[in-house]
C-alpha cells in the first residue's frame, strides 16, 4: 500500500521455502503498522508462522488490517498471529507491553512451532520519538535488543533482521545498534528492574486476552492471558495508595483555602476597604 515496492521478508521466506527446502519459517513483524502484505502472502501456508505486533485501534490505525481473529485460512489456519494493540495512546504501549507479549504469546508459540530459521521485519516505528500519526508508542531502543536476544534462542540462532519501518533517524540508529549488539552476542544494557516486574496497561491486557483466547485453540503453549494475582494485588494496592494520597492532598488544599478566607467580624477584615453593597 505504498510503503514498499518489494516485500524483502516475504521474498526471502518464499526463496527459503521453494529453493532451499526450508520446511518451517517464523516471521516476526515488529513494525508498528500491520504487515498486511506479508500476512496475505502466507495466509494459507502452514510452513510459515507469521506473527505481528502492531497498533490496531479496532481497525482505525493504518492500514486497518491485522485483527486478532485473522488467523489464517485452510491449511494455514492457526499460523497467523496478530497481537493487535488497541486503545490508542491512552497510554501508549511501551517496554512492559512488548516484553509481556513476547513472554505470553510469541515465544511460547515460536518454541512450539520450532522453526528452522527466524526472519524479523525489523520496523522501528514503535520506538519512542515517533509522532502519534506514525505510531506514538514508547518502546525503548534497548528493549528491541532484548527482544532480538530472545529470538536468538530459536532455530539454533539462525535469525535474520531486515530493516523496515522507522521515521525518526535517532530511533532507527539506536534500535539498530541494540539489535546488532544482540546478534553479535554482546552484553546488552539491562532493562530497569521495575520494567521487568510491572504489569501491562489495561488496554494491553485487553488486547492480550483477546489474542490468547483465540490462539490458545491452535497452540497448546499459549494460555489465555490473566494478570498474576500477586501482580494484580500490588497494582491494586498502588492505585489505592495513589487515590488516598490524592484525597488527602485535596482535603489539605480545602483546609488551607478555608483558613485563608477571613471570617466575618474577624480582625482579618479590618483595614480592608468596603466595596459597594458590603455591609
Amino acid at each position: 500500500m505504498g510503503f514498499c515496492f518489494f516485500n524483502s521478508i516475504a521474498i526471502t521466506a518464499k526463496y527459503l521455502r521453494d529453493k532451499l527446502n526450508i520446511g518451517k519459517i517464523l516471521i516476526v513483524d515488529l513494525d508498528v503498522h500491520h504487515g498486511n502484505g506479508t500476512q496475505q502472502a502466507f495466509y494459507a501456508d502452514p510452513s510459515i508462522l507469521y506473527v505481528s505486533l502492531h497498533r490496531y485501534d479496532e481497525g482505525n490505525f493504518f492500514p486497518g488490517s491485522g485483527a486478532p481473529n485473522e488467523v489464517g485460512s485452510g491449511p494455514g489456519e492457526g499460523y497467523n498471529i496478530n497481537i493487535a494493540w488497541t486503545g490508542g495512546l491512552d497510554p501508549p504501549m511501551g517496554d512492559v507491553e512488548y516484553l509481556t507479549a513476547f513472554r505470553t504469546v510469541i515465544m511460547p508459540a515460536a518454541n512450539e512451532f520450532d522453526p528452522e530459521i527466524v526472519l524479523v521485519s525489523a520496523g522501528f516505528d514503535a520506538v519512542e520519538g515517533h509522532d502519534p500519526p506514525l505510531g506514538g508508542y514508547k518502546v525503548t531502543a534497548k528493549c528491541f535488543g532484548h527482544l532480538t536476544k530472545q529470538l536468538l534462542k530459536l532455530a539454533d540462532g539462525r535469525v535474520v533482521l531486515a530493516l523496515e519501518g522507522g521515521h525518526d533517524l535517532t530511533a532507527i540508529c539506536d534500535a539498530s545498534e541494540a539489535c546488532i549488539n544482540a546478534l553479535l552476542g554482546n552484553e546488552l544494557e539491562p532493562l530497569p528492574e521495575d520494567i521487568v516486574h510491572q504489569i501491562p496497561n489495561m488496554n494491553a491486557i485487553a488486547s492480550l486476552k483477546k489474542t490468547t483466547e483465540i490462539q490458545s485453540k491452535y497452540w497448546k503453549s499459549v494460555e489465555p492471558y490473566s494478570v498474576p494475582v500477586d501482580c494484580a494485588l500490588a497494582e491494586s494496592q498502588k492505585q489505592e495508595r495513589e487515590e488516598t494520597e490524592t484525597v488527602s492532598a485535596m482535603a489539605s488544599l480545602s483546609v488551607d483555602v478555608e483558613q485563608c478566607i477571613p471570617q466575618e467580624g474577624s480582625r482579618g477584615h479590618a483595614g480592608l476597604p468596603k466595596v459597594a453593597g458590603e455591609s
